[in-house]
């Protein structure tokens, strides 16, 4: 039924809106990862951009970065900016998570207290 199809899109259109906060979120944390594989002191010389250029972890996340992008232009062509640019704030709580469960970084009340008020403003933003 018409009821159903129109249904169906929203969810839709809600999905691919999670699909692009979770890679934006996977391209963070290719990043950290890149940025620990870089060894030694770092600046502006060869041995630098060295391993920046080799590194996989760069490459991977500036590709799927890069994929990323495209995604969000073809998004936004469904989607209104007003409302899928939200999908940042969900990026923004699933990257400083990523950070506590893959890398151990701290997950302190203050952060805890950020992320909710987020998810708070998100719920309202969509209501």
């Amino acid at each position: 039924t018409k009821t159903h199809a129109v249904l169906y899109k929203h969810w839709e259109k809600i999905g691919a809106i999670l699909l692009f906060a979770l890679a934006l979120a996977v391209v963070q944390v290719l990043f950290k990862i890149a940025a620990q594989h870089i060894k030694g002191p770092i600046g502006f010389d060869s041995h630098t951009l060295g391993q920046l250029i080799f590194n996989p972890y760069l490459l991977l996340s500036l590709a799927l970065y890069a994929v990323t992008a495209l995604y969000w232009v073809l998004l936004l062509r469904e989607i209104d900016l007003s409302r899928a640019y939200l999908a940042i704030a969900l990026a923004l709580v699933l990257v400083p998570l990523s950070g506590t469960i893959l890398f151990g970084e701290p997950l302190t009340a203050r952060l805890v207290i950020g992320l909710g008020i987020i998810l708070a403003g998100l719920a309202v933003a969509l209501w």
